[in-house]
């Protein structure tokens, strides 16, 4: 073996022997693909998290950089599985004659993301319900949203006059958070798979219910932000959950992770092509962990915007027709009297028969 060779092969040897685990870790993420489940945290009957994470996009992080992008597959509530709100701001309540805009004029920023109750329990269920080496592997989110219209229910409403949902910008919206909600443009992002509402709905504890995004609404509702309804639609809701429109309130949070933090992968399940994995991380002891393999089945989900858009039509037809046949009842009456009047008589002649006459 000539010196040169000896040299090449001592080199080989350095990079196979300091780089192991790189081309493993290669190998581990190449086999996850978006719509694959990934398995790790460890779960908590109580609050209905089941240590579930959907993959949104398997190659980038919601910073368009090297990662994978996941969100929580089901709905997840307080420790004591209550519903959880976004921004405690007490009893105040809202509705389209009072859009609560004295409370915001007064409470600037009562839609911001950071400093939120909903900022403050993601952080609190990471250090929680995650270890050292998982929390390590969830990377640090710095982000700013662009704003959206969001279609909605394609009417004109109150405070909603060209039928769409409306979100404000938000420079730096994330700023190092590791789990945190999605945007609407996230929820409404077919690359992430949101194709459509059905889509979107997600169950807390077998039952579908909503949930918050991190989008300011437009100040035309200053005390709302992005909230996805229990049949998938992207709409606005209430920071403090205190609306005419009564409704349970969870957290699905997202996070990205680092690919190369894989250290291993356990297969866990099929199906339709969907593979439950379960993960463990680089620095951890391997994930012992045990998760149910129960996928969550979405049944027939109401095509409310389509249901409002036929309905509304078809009320106020009916609004018109009742409008129309009360007018036409009034003049008739009035007519009436106006003949009676010329002809003298103050009401028709009713004939009155004494007991026993025909």
């Amino acid at each position: 073996m000539t010196k040169r060779m000896c040299i090449f092969f001592a080199v080989f040897l350095l990079i196979t022997a300091t780089f192991p685990a790189c081309a493993e870790q290669a190998v581990f993420s190449n086999k996850i693909k978006a719509g694959d489940i990934l398995c790790f945290g460890t779960p908590d009957e109580e609050s209905g998290f089941d240590g579930k994470w959907l993959v949104l996009d398997a190659e980038h992080t919601n910073m368009d950089t090297e990662g994978m992008f996941l969100v929580s597959l089901n709905l997840i509530g307080d420790e004591q599985g209550n519903p959880i709100i976004f921004r405690d701001i007490g009893d105040v309540s809202v509705s389209f004659s009072n859009r609560g805009e004295e409370y915001a004029k007064s409470h600037p920023g009562v839609t911001d993301y950071q400093g939120s109750n909903m900022q403050r329990w993601c952080a609190d269920f990471l250090s929680r319900h995650f270890s050292a080496a998982e929390q390590q592997a969830i990377l640090p989110t710095r982000k700013s949203d662009d704003g959206i219209a969001i279609p909605g229910f394609g009417i004109p409403l109150p405070g909603a006059t060209a039928g769409t949902v409306d979100f404000d910008p938000v420079e730096n919206i994330l700023n190092g958070d590791r789990l945190f909600p999605m945007s609407a443009e996230e929820a409404a992002n077919e690359r992430y798979g949101f194709t459509d509402n059905k889509s979107r709905v997600a169950l807390y504890k077998g039952k579908a219910n909503g949930y918050w995004l991190r989008s300011p609404h437009i100040p035309t509702f200053p005390l709302d932000v992005g909230f996805v309804f229990s049949f998938g639609a992207v709409m606005d809701y209430p920071v403090n959950a205190r609306s005419m429109f009564a409704m349970a309130t969870y957290a699905r949070p997202a996070c990205n992770i680092c690919r190369e933090s894989i250290a291993a992968l356990d297969a866990l399940s099929v199906t339709n092509d969907t593979v439950i994995w379960r993960v463990t991380f680089q620095g951890d002891a391997p994930n012992a962990q045990f998760y149910d393999l129960f996928l969550p089945e979405i049944g027939n989900v109401p095509d409310v915007q389509r249901i409002i858009s036929i309905a509304l039509p078809a009320a106020v037809l009916l609004l018109f027709a009742l409008v129309i046949a009360m007018v036409w009842l009034v003049v008739r009456h009035i007519r009436k009297k106006s003949f009676l009047s010329r002809c003298g008589m103050k009401q028709p002649i009713k004939a009155e028969y004494a007991d026993g006459d025909e």
